[in-house]
């Protein structure tokens, strides 16, 4: 990036104050990969419901700026990828009460997600979150609806200023979070005896 450019973005990150500016919290789904993963031959069901995959969420920036993002419908992706990682077929579930779907696709597990955020920044004249923590409650259900496993993990992700100009990437801080904490996730599900029964 030449110098005018650089100093152009810099002048526009100072300079846009008073507003929630929107982020995607997505990890980098390179990094969530199966190398380290024993599959389980049974499929799986997700379900996240469409207000909460809608649902846009508010948190603070730097520079009294806000930042916003909808959590559910970023996470969707890792979600799915690490449940593909480790099952042998993954599908959306209209509802974890849908028995028929449940039973038409030889569903043995449906995960349900519920998720929050907090996020901060050490800048005072920038708005983006230099510090951002997801935290994940998630649970699964069997086809009978006994919750057979559940857990809740908390990662937070920190990103310097500087480090998000120099790679363009004003959200680093949530995806670094959103990474350590699918990452968490499916090496919890892979060590745990309960899926491969």
């Amino acid at each position: 990036m030449n110098k005018l450019a650089r100093f152009a973005c810099l002048l526009s990150v100072i300079t846009l104050v008073g507003c929630a500016h929107p982020i995607t919290i997505t990890p980098n789904l390179s990094t969530i990969d199966r190398k380290n993963v024993t599959p389980i031959d049974k499929n799986a069901g997700y379900f996240i419901s469409d207000q909460d995959r809608e649902n846009k969420v508010i948190t603070p920036g730097g520079g009294g700026d806000k930042v916003e993002y909808t959590p559910y419908k970023d996470i969707e992706p890792a979600l799915q990828k690490v449940l593909s990682n480790l099952f042998a077929k993954v599908y959306k579930v209209p509802s974890p009460e849908d028995t028929k779907f449940i039973a038409d696709n030889d569903l043995a597990f449906v995960f349900v997600p519920r998720v929050q955020t907090t996020s901060s920044s050490s800048g005072i004249m920038t708005w983006m979150a230099t510090d951002f923590t997801l935290i994940l409650d998630c649970k699964a259900i069997d086809r009978s609806g006994k919750v057979v496993w559940e857990d809740s993990i908390s990662k937070s992700g920190h990103a310097e200023f500087n480090e998000m100009m120099e790679t363009g990437d004003y959200q680093l801080s949530s995806r670094r979070a959103s990474e350590a904490v699918f990452l968490s996730l499916q090496e919890q599900l892979n060590s745990n005896a309960t899926f491969r029964r």
